[in-house]
């Protein structure tokens, strides 16, 4: 789940909007926000309250958008035909440096959906099998990647986030957050999460690393029409992609995880871009119809990481997905993944 961001930042540029004579769109990082004409310029210094963020009441209405609101949570919308993401807020004290945080200063939270009852078949967590990077939105940090840096986009598959893999010699699988007991022999296939222990390309991949080395964990993701409403042309049933490997505390590179990944015959998210990176190009393949053949509906956005593993102090390990506007506007949104 990505991390809420709710800082002092700058406008990039301000622009004529197109169908509204009394509004403009603000460019503020990477995201556009429809807001009154004549009341920000370029540079003007602001704070940018994110999609999915939770507004006090008293906030909300004090700044006159609590009908625009869900329940207090900021979303999505299309304002004379102009998307529109998150709300700018004057600047308050022109003494906040860039990128202060005034979460806590206004009493904003994040949105998180409501927990999903889960089967009783939660497992002991263990030290060594562990969670996925959390991935922060590119919109939010627009500069965590360098132009021209060598990265990888591929296409974010919307299905539920899965783990499996061998440690210390014993199978483990598990959704995000939690680990999942094995079920019974005969419910293996039919278990979200430890379904693609099932295919042959997986248990292969991960029986032949766990031979030398202590801890194997695939994550990937599981998706169909039992899982989500974007189905991937998949009716009843259920497909795993994988998106990245962990080998004893280290990620294969992009490179050498998809060799490995066809060597064994296990199935991959697909690959849009790979080239120097550039805002613009990003943008260009988040969105559009889904690559998935048989499937016909629109795609939810790319996830990029550079060809050279690293971290930032800001995001932890640099792996940032973006969202496409037609997939945000569809849903209104939450980038929220599943637990």
């Amino acid at each position: 789940m990505s991390s809420l961001v709710v800082e002092v930042s700058r406008i990039d540029r301000v622009q004529p909007h197109p169908n509204a004579d009394a509004l403009e769109l603000a460019q503020i990082k990477g995201w556009q926000c429809v807001v009154p004409k004549g009341k920000y310029a370029d540079g003007a210094r602001v704070v940018y309250v994110p999609i999915d963020s939770l507004l006090p009441a008293a906030l909300s209405d004090r700044l006159g958008i609590t009908k625009y609101l869900s329940n207090g949570r900021v979303r999505c919308a299309r304002l004379r035909g102009e998307p529109s993401f998150g709300v700018v807020m004057e600047l308050e004290d022109p003494g906040w440096p860039d990128g202060t945080d005034v979460r806590e200063r206004y009493g904003i939270t994040k949105y998180v959906p409501p927990a999903r009852m889960g089967a009783g078949d939660a497992e002991a967590p263990h030290p060594l099998f562990v969670e996925y990077t959390d991935v922060e939105n590119l919109r939010n940090f627009p500069g965590m990647l360098a132009d021209g840096e060598p990265v990888v986009a591929t296409e974010k598959v919307h299905g539920t986030n899965c783990r499996v893999g061998m440690v210390e010699g014993e199978w483990m699988a598990g959704s995000m957050q939690v680990r999942r007991k094995r079920p019974a022999p005969d419910a293996v296939a039919s278990s979200t999460y430890w379904f693609p222990t099932t295919l042959p390309g997986v248990t292969a991949l991960v029986g032949d690393l766990a031979r030398t080395s202590r801890q194997v964990i695939l994550f990937g993701e599981v998706y169909g029409s039992k899982v989500q409403n974007l189905t991937y042309g998949l009716l009843g049933t259920v497909g795993f992609v994988a998106f990245d490997l962990l080998v004893d505390g280290r990620y294969l590179g992009p490179d050498a995880f998809a060799e490995r990944c066809a060597a064994f015959g296990v199935p991959t998210a697909p690959v849009l871009y790979h080239g120097p990176f550039s805002l613009a190009a990003i943008r260009g393949v988040s969105s559009g119809r889904t690559t998935f053949a048989g499937a016909d509906h629109i795609r939810e956005g790319v996830v990029v990481r550079p060809m050279a593993e690293r971290t930032d102090p800001k995001v932890g390990r640099v792996i940032l997905k973006h969202i496409g506007d037609e997939y945000l506007l569809s849903k209104g949104i939450s980038d929220a993944d599943d637990v």
